[in-house]
């Protein structure tokens, strides 16, 4: 299960487990060990996207791997030491005026521990998760998902999908995701980003999916980008579906 731009690491994960499965089924070994059975290897069959991003973020990767490195370089530096006290002081307060504003379609929504989870998980084991952050934010799961989404073709993985009813996207930029270049006429120009990428006739992750013949089953609920946290009875009852 994964949401949003994290969609790619559930992806691999499972075009992963398919890998493993054909191995073993190569070397004429069908079987799990009763370990192996334990630690979820070769267990995949479902994989659950929610707050999906557009096909084009699936399809055509939008880093450099070293502009990547180093972006990820100067936020584990003072940059991202900068950012990280920014965003936890007065108990996280940064993370909710940005989340209300760019990632929540109602705020009322959240609850009122919403914040205080956030900002516990943010310090706690000496703030380390920040590093994730700063990992995601220079642009390490923007490399596209093509490659799994073709090993996952026509296999017995099925994709399902949860969609939030409020569909406005975010418009937060980080500076590390705007690419200047030249234009013809001599003027700086800022690319767009991933999700203006190249034309898709309109066709969706969803769309998509069904023609690769992982097409599963699709949910809408409360909410806009964080629908786990929005529509917790909604994103828990959906799950609760697909696991039927």
């Amino acid at each position: 299960v994964a949401n949003g731009g994290c969609s790619p690491i559930a992806l691999q994960v499972a075009a992963a487990s398919c890998a493993q499965r054909q191995q073993k089924s190569d070397d004429g070994d069908n079987k799990m060990t009763v370990q192996e059975s334990a630690n979820g290897i070769n267990a995949v069959t479902n994989v659950v996207l929610s707050s999906v991003p557009r096909l084009p973020f699936f399809l055509q990767p939008s880093n450099d791997p070293i502009k990547t490195a180093k972006s990820y370089k100067t936020l584990s530096g003072v940059p991202g030491k900068l950012f990280w006290w920014y965003s936890c002081r007065n108990n996280g307060s940064f993370i909710r005026k940005f989340s209300e504003k760019n990632l929540v379609a109602n705020a009322n929504n959240l609850g009122e521990n919403w914040q205080r989870n956030c900002f516990e998980t943010a310090i706690s084991n000496g703030g380390k998760s920040k590093y994730g952050t700063f990992a995601f934010l220079a642009g390490a799961l923007q490399d596209g998902c093509y490659a799994s989404l073709e090993y996952l073709k026509n296999t017995n993985v099925k994709i399902d999908v949860i969609k939030g009813q409020d569909v406005r996207r975010n418009n937060a930029k980080s500076w590390f995701w705007l690419k200047k270049k030249r234009s013809k006429k001599g003027h700086q120009s800022a690319s767009k980003d991933n999700d203006d990428a190249a034309p898709t006739s309109g066709k969706t992750i969803v769309d998509y999916l069904k023609e690769n013949g992982n097409g599963g089953r699709e949910r809408m609920i409360r909410g806009r980008i964080s629908l786990a946290h929005e529509d917790a009875n909604g994103y828990a009852e959906s799950l609760f579906d697909f696991l039927k």
